[in-house]
């Protein structure tokens, strides 16, 4: 299997087929002209895309395939060594911490923004009368 261009295995073509999705998305999103019915849309084939995600982290388990079984969130727990397992724990944590830092960020950003255009159209508003 190493070297080929291409593997029709499970974990790989339920990626592509999840890459094929959020390509649809981003066109769905595009294409549709109330904001509105975009978004409904746009979330039903998130959350069909949500299911993918289910289907591309068990497909190791429920075919054999190119790729190895979990090693970390397992039943009878991790059977990955401490020498690896603690580092990737602490990059999740630290990683999770800048996500959620970065995520609080923007919608504190968007919360200024709204802000600044109901302000800039009261502004109109009082200009116009």
């Amino acid at each position: 299997m190493w070297g080929t261009y291409w593997e029709w295995n499970a974990r790989l073509t339920s990626v592509l087929i999840l890459f094929l999705m959020y390509l649809g998305l981003m066109a769905l999103w595009r294409a549709v002209e109330d904001l509105s019915r975009a978004a409904r849309a746009a979330a039903i084939l998130t959350l069909v895309g949500a299911i993918t995600l289910l289907i591309i982290k068990f497909s190791v388990d429920w075919w054999n395939t190119l790729h190895q079984p979990a090693l970390v969130m397992r039943m009878g727990g991790p059977t990955l060594d401490r020498a690896f397992l603690i580092p990737l724990l602490v990059m999740a944590a630290g990683f999770s911490l800048l996500f959620i830092t970065l995520h609080l960020a923007a919608m504190r950003n968007e919360i200024l923004r709204r802000r600044v255009r109901s302000l800039q159209m009261m502004q109109a508003s009082q200009r116009a009368a």
